[in-house]
């Protein structure tokens, strides 16, 4: 029994070291390709996708959103990151706002879906950085089905640094996300504060196991053991 006590805590000890309570191991904000635990199928060509990444250019500054989309037919799931065309820099950059459907990953400076819902149109908007970070490009996952996802989706918009714009901008926007859905789907009254949610859902299990498991596992052996 105190190995299985000594297993849990190990777990929640590492689930606790990511501040949005999502497991995404640190080469997915890499490759962008979901957990293959949760998803039983190899990624598709990238030349069959049916869905195109755009967005809105060709400059960016700080404190004015970008606008990115996807569009195409219904799908489940998306991780979207801010990239620099300089093939040596690996981190991605900016943030992102969101709302009760879309999570931003820190860790990642990725936006990932809170729910599977299916959804049509996404319409999101990323805050760049404060510096000049050269040329960027926005990249894509999208997830339709546990078979069926794409990785490497890449805007033809590129953006430049506009320092102009850069130098008379005092604060960022407070710009807003709209996401619209093929079918309704119930909306917290209040914007989540953990990636942890409902075990029903992908927005985890797509790129993270869940953690929700690993402490009901930890309740029960603690029980099984005051006993």
């Amino acid at each position: 029994m105190e190995n299985i006590l000594a297993v849990l805590l190990t777990c929640l000890a590492v689930a606790r070291a990511y501040p949005m309570g999502a497991l995404i191991p640190v080469g997915v904000c890499i490759t962008m390709t979901p957990n293959s635990a949760s998803h039983n199928a190899t990624t598709q060509a990238i030349n069959t996708t049916p869905y195109t990444l755009t967005a809105v250019g060709p400059m960016y500054w700080y404190g004015q959103g970008v606008t990115v989309s996807i569009t195409g037919p219904a799908f489940k799931g998306f991780m979207i990151q801010a990239r620099s065309t300089n093939a040596s820099v690996t981190t991605s950059l900016g943030s992102w706002t969101t709302t009760a459907d879309t999570v931003a990953h820190t860790d990642c400076n990725a936006l990932v879906h809170y729910n599977n819902s299916e959804k049509t149109n996404l319409t999101v908007t990323w805050m760049p950085p404060s510096m000049d970070k050269g040329t960027v490009q926005f990249m894509a996952t999208v997830v339709q089905s546990k078979q069926m996802f794409w990785v490497g989706h890449v805007a033809t918009q590129t953006l430049v640094y506009n320092a102009t714009s850069a130098a008379t901008t005092a604060t960022p926007n407070n710009a807003t996300i709209t996401v619209s859905t093929a079918t309704p789907a119930t909306v917290p009254t209040t914007a989540p504060t953990s990636t942890v949610n409902d075990p029903s859902n992908q927005a985890n299990i797509c790129f993270a196991p869940n953690v929700f498991l690993l402490a009901g596992l930890m309740m029960f052996a603690l029980r099984i053991k005051i006993n």
